[in-house]
C-alpha cells in the first residue's frame, strides 16, 4: 500500500487542480492514475460507497501521471479496502462505457 499523505491541503503546491466528491477525511493515500474521462464517474462511485476520494492532476515536473491526461485517485487511509472493492466492480463497467464513447475496442 501507498504510504499517506496527511492534511493533503498542504501541498496544494504541487497539485494544479483537485475535484473530491465531498467526502472528506484526515489523511490521503494514493490509488493510481486515471483518464480524466472517468473521473466524475469514479468520484461518484466512491461516495455512493461510503469512500471520501478526491483526484488531483499533477503538475509535469511530476513524473506521475504518465499523461497529461489523467489524473490521481486518493482515498481516505481508513476506507482504502472499501475503495478496493467499489472499484473492482465498477472499473470493468467505466472502461466499456468510455470505450463506447470513444470508439475504440
Amino acid at each position: 500500500m501507498s504510504s499517506p499523505i496527511t492534511a493533503i491541503e498542504g501541498f496544494r503546491w504541487w497539485l494544479v487542480r483537485q475535484r473530491g466528491n465531498g467526502l472528506s477525511d484526515d489523511t490521503w493515500v494514493p490509488m493510481f492514475c486515471v483518464d480524466r474521462r472517468v473521473v466524475d464517474a469514479l468520484l461518484t462511485e466512491l461516495r455512493r460507497a461510503g469512500v471520501p476520494a478526491q483526484c488531483t492532476r499533477l503538475r509535469a515536473s511530476w513524473h506521475l501521471p504518465a499523461s497529461p491526461g489523467e489524473w490521481c485517485l486518493w482515498v481516505g487511509r481508513d476506507a482504502y479496502g472499501r475503495a478496493q472493492e467499489r472499484l473492482v466492480e465498477v472499473m470493468p463497467l467505466l472502461i466499456r462505457s468510455l470505450r463506447r464513447r470513444t470508439g475504440t475496442p
